[in-house]
């Protein structure tokens, strides 16, 4: 199974290397907008899954805290942080490259709270899940796919427990940090 999940990251790593576009902007430091409410915070719980390739103890660890960091990141912006009821979600994909940001506004309601943020006022997160998929080339990560899992209520006239899952597909960005690139995200009502 190792060998098919290396091959799967080195062919959506190869192909978006030919259709690359640059990166997003910077991430910014907080997610939602100034003024925001407070969030109550849920921790994600955040694992290292397959490891193929080596990679030291510590520097999964480093991953993990990273991975988790820039994923939380989305979560939040998407769904999470902001001023409810709201329509604006300009600012919902982190990370994400522009092609990768291009395809998600596309699928706006399901990358984010737009189809729902004019009929709630207020989200609390439930469940935060993360596990992570490394591929390390000479001791090093190169890939990840990142498989999540948020639960959150909403509040206001929709009153709803929903779920978001899936898996994000990141590279490392040119001078540090992670980017995401692809996605396979489905999202559904908590019963």
């Amino acid at each position: 199974m190792g060998a098919a999940v290396a091959l799967t990251l080195l062919s959506m790593l190869g192909a978006t290397a030919c259709t690359a576009d640059g990166n997003s902007p910077a991430d910014p430091a907080s997610s939602g907008s100034p003024g925001a409410r407070a969030v109550r915070e849920v921790a994600t719980e955040a694992t290292i899954g397959t490891v193929t390739g080596r990679l030291t103890h510590a520097k999964r660890g480093a991953v993990r805290k990273q991975i988790a960091a820039a994923v939380d990141r989305w979560l939040d912006a998407a769904y999470i942080a902001g001023d409810y009821p709201r329509a604006g979600f300009a600012d919902a994909f982190p990370g994400f490259t522009r092609g990768a940001e291009a395809d998600a506004r596309k699928d706006i309601g399901l990358m984010s709270n737009a189809a729902i943020g004019k009929k709630i006022d207020g989200v609390e997160a439930r469940h935060r899940r993360l596990r992570i998929d490394v591929l390390a080339v000479r001791k090093h990560a190169v890939g990840v796919t990142a498989r999540f899992l948020l639960d959150f209520d909403t509040t206001g006239k929709l009153k709803e427990s929903e779920r978001v899952q899936g898996r994000l597909y990141m590279t490392r960005r040119h001078g540090g940090g992670w980017q995401v690139f692809g996605y396979d995200v489905s999202r559904g009502i908590r019963r």
